[in-house]
C-alpha cells in the first residue's frame, strides 16, 4: 500500500466500529519524506510525504470501508526533567541545546531520548534528571530529526 496524505487524525473523530491497524513512527521520522514500514498487522505500507507534513500521533493514513491505518508513535527510553523554577529551566534548555539533542515537552516535563553522557552532564549541573518510557510526540521549537550528538565548547 502507498499512502501520499494524512486524511485526519483520530483526535477530531470517533473511532466506533473502526477495525484499526497501526503503523510505528519513530519520533525522529516524521518529517521523512519516504518512508517504508510493515504495520501491526503486516501490511507492506509505503509513505511518501511530499507535502513535507510532520505524522503526528493518531493521524489516519488509510481507511477502507471500516478499516483504518493510524500512526502510531512508539515508546522509547528518555531523559526527563521537572524544572522547579526558571533557573532550572533554562540550565535545563541551555545543557540540551548545547549538545543539539532534541526537545520535547509535556505537561510540566522536558523530554529528549536518553543518552548516558547528556545524563551525566545533567546531574553535574546540578539538575535532577531521570530515565523514563515515554512518547516523544511534542517538540519544542524547531523540528524533530534524528541527528544529534555530543559534543563540548
Amino acid at each position: 500500500m502507498i499512502v501520499e496524505k494524512v486524511l485526519y487524525n483520530i483526535k477530531d473523530r470517533e473511532l466506533n466500529k473502526l477495525e484499526a491497524d497501526f503503523v510505528d513512527i519513530e519520533w525522529y521520522e516524521v518529517n521523512k519524506k519516504i518512508l517504508h514500514k510493515i504495520s501491526s498487522n503486516g501490511v507492506e505500507v509505503g509513505i511518501r510525504n511530499s507535502e513535507g507534513e510532520t505524522l503526528k500521533e493518531g493521524d489516519v493514513l488509510w481507511q477502507e470501508g471500516d478499516k483504518v491505518l493510524i500512526v502510531r508513535i512508539p515508546y522509547c527510553d528518555c531523559i526527563v526533567l521537572k524544572p522547579q523554577n526558571m533557573y532550572e529551566m533554562g540550565k535545563s534548555c541551555y545543557e540540551i541545546g548545547n549538545r543539539h539533542a532534541p526537545l520535547f515537552i509535556e505537561g510540566d516535563e522536558l523530554m529528549t531520548p536518553y543518552d548516558e553522557p547528556l545524563m551525566q552532564a545533567l546531574v553535574k549541573c546540578g539538575l535532577s534528571p531521570y530515565k523514563k518510557s515515554c512518547k516523544l510526540t511534542t517538540p519544542l521549537g524547531g523540528n524533530p530529526h534524528g541527528h544529534y550528538h555530543s559534543h563540548s565548547h
